[in-house]
Formats: C-alpha cells, structure tokens, sequence
C-alpha cells in the first residue's frame, strides 16, 4: 500500500510501490565508469522532477497525468494492450472493446497517480476515511507491541492509505522494490519519507524484513504480485494464478495475523481505506495456500468495484507457465467503473 509498485517499465524516476516480500538480488558485476555518470545524470534529472512536482496539488497532477498520456499514447501502447487482453481474459464478452479500452486507458492514468501521491501535496487529512470490520483489531494489534503484515494490493490510492496508517501505527515499515539506480533511490525514498511515517525495507533485505516482524513492527506489502516460482495457483478474479507466496510466507514463519486492506478514490473526491479481518496462519502448504485464496476473495469485490482504480497494465497471466485458466465467470465491474 504504502508505495513500492512495481515499476513501469523503465521509468526510473517513477516512485516504486511497496512489494511481495524477501527477494535474493543477483549478483551483479561492479558499475562501470560509464554507468556511474549514467546513474547520476538520472539521478539529477529525478531530483529537477522532484522540485517540479512537490506542492502540486491532486486536481493538478490528475489533469496533468489525463494530458501526458495522451500525448506519450505510442509509447504507452505496449502497456495499454496488456490492460486490454487482461481485461478481456477476465471479463471475456461482458465487455466492449470501447469499454475494455476506456478502463485501460483509466488505469494506467490511475496508476502514474498513485505514483506520485507520495511526493506531491498531500490531501486535507479530512478528505480520508477509514474503515473495516478489521480496523479497530490491526490497530489494537500494533498497540499491544505485536507483529502485524498489511495485505495491500495494487488498486487505488495505496499512498494515502499508508500515509493514513504510519500516523497512527509509530513503527510502521514497508517492503519496496529499489530502483537499479542507488542515487535516484535515496532521492526517492527521502521524497516519500516527507510524507509517511515509516521505514522502508529492500525487498532483497530478507534478514531485515524478518527482523522488523520480530521487533513487533507493521509490515506492509503488496500481495496481488505475480511469481513464476510460486509451487501452487489459487483463484483470482476468476482464474487459475500464480500468487506470490511472500506475505502468506512471512504470516506463517512468524505467527503474524494478515489483513487485507484496499484503498480506494471516491466519486466525490474523497478517499477511503478498507480494512478486512485479520487472516490467521496455520501450518504447511495446504493453510498458505488457504490464506492467500482467502486474501485474494476479499480483495476481489473492491477490484470490481473500482476496476479502473486497478493494475491492469501488470502481466498477471503469462504463457507457457500454466496460469489463467477459466475457474468461474466473473460478473462485469460496477457500472461506475465503466462510466465515460
């Protein structure tokens, strides 16, 4: 929630949201003397993108966001005709090519969005609402010193969530993706710490992600990530998918109760963050395989409810590796989704 996306692309100046779970880096061969003068000519320009976007405020930014893809739309290609075919994997006939396009189109802009909530004006803290048959226990959890997991997933206004949440948990971290380039990662990080209260932890830090657990500290990552090593799929949004064994993993190594929380923007210009019940963890593949099933139902009703607040531009579904089987036939997302 709190932010590492993954990154689009090559977009390097892009804030990554919060991710999976503990990931072994590969070894790579020290930079060279060309690629250190790369890394920081990008780290300049992230850091003139930086003063350009801090203080703008969130009517600007979606403007602005609605304008530049329309203008880079041949660039963007590749990615929309992702959302397009996940789109229609999912939803088949229900909708119309129009339709399909219209909610691609909506979801990246939704996507660069969420982005850059972390570096830009933040809301009236007003315009936030919390809620959830789960909030007041993952509150009372934290308050009692004990070790939670944040189920996040990529849909909405994941920022402002976390933003809402490291106010009011004092030791909150976040499981990120860094960027290749070290210097436009310390930009960045320092960028959202403006903003959040709360650590944030490489996804490669597995010893320090563990440790964070055992200090009694929130944690929270992303789950709807997708994982060629994962041994099982489970259903999502109607289909056969690989799921990312990191947060169930991590809830079962530690004991820590998982709750799934969505977060969303509102027709009116307001922002709410949902909290589930706690999911507990048990023992052996067959509980982790429960629980990330149980996360991925109660994630599904608000990806169709704000199915253009949702990451479709990700290759959740790839050949050759078994997913995207039809399991059942999802109805069509909320009819405010589709709306032009």
């Amino acid at each position: 929630m709190g932010t590492t996306l993954p990154q689009l692309g090559r977009l390097s100046g892009a804030p990554a949201a919060p991710s999976g779970g503990p990931r072994r880096r590969r070894r790579r061969r020290p930079p060279s003397r060309l690629q250190r003068l790369r890394w920081r000519l990008e780290a300049l320009l992230v850091r003139l993108l930086l003063a350009l976007l801090q203080g703008r405020r969130h009517g600007t930014m979606r403007r602005g966001i609605r304008i530049a893809c329309g203008v880079a739309a041949p660039a963007l290609a590749p990615r929309l005709q992702t959302a397009n075919a996940n789109l229609e994997r999912v939803y088949g006939s229900q909708l119309s090519r129009a339709e399909r396009q219209r909610l691609a189109a909506r979801s990246l802009q939704s996507f660069f969005l969420s982005c850059l909530e972390s570096i830009i004006q933040p809301v009236n803290p007003e315009r936030i609402t919390a809620e959830g048959e789960g909030l007041s226990e993952l509150l009372a959890t934290h308050q009692r010193g004990e070790a939670l997991i944040v189920g996040s997933l990529h849909l909405g206004c994941w920022d402002l969530a976390l933003r809402w949440l490291s106010e009011r948990l004092n030791n909150l971290a976040v499981i990120y993706r860094p960027a290749h380039n070290p210097h436009a990662d310390a930009l960045l990080n320092a960028a959202r710490s403006a903003n959040s209260r709360c650590r944030w932890i490489s996804q490669f830090d597995a010893r320090g992600i563990l440790q964070s657990l055992r200090d009694g500290c929130g944690l929270v990552v992303m789950t709807d990530l997708y994982s060629q090593r994962s041994p099982w799929q489970v259903d999502v949004l109607g289909l056969a998918t690989r799921f990312a064994t990191g947060p169930v993993s991590l809830s079962q190594k530690t004991g820590a109760p998982l709750f799934p929380v969505a977060h969303v923007r509102d027709d009116d210009g307001r922002f709410r963050l949902i909290c589930g019940p706690a999911l507990r963890p048990g023992q052996g593949p067959e509980a982790l395989a429960a629980q990330a099933q149980a996360l991925s139902r109660w994630h599904e009703p608000w990806i169709q409810a704000y199915a253009e607040q949702y990451y479709w531009i990700n290759r959740r579904w790839r050949p050759g590796d078994g997913s995207g089987g039809r399991l059942r036939q999802l109805p069509p997302p909320a009819a405010r989704a589709l709306k032009p």
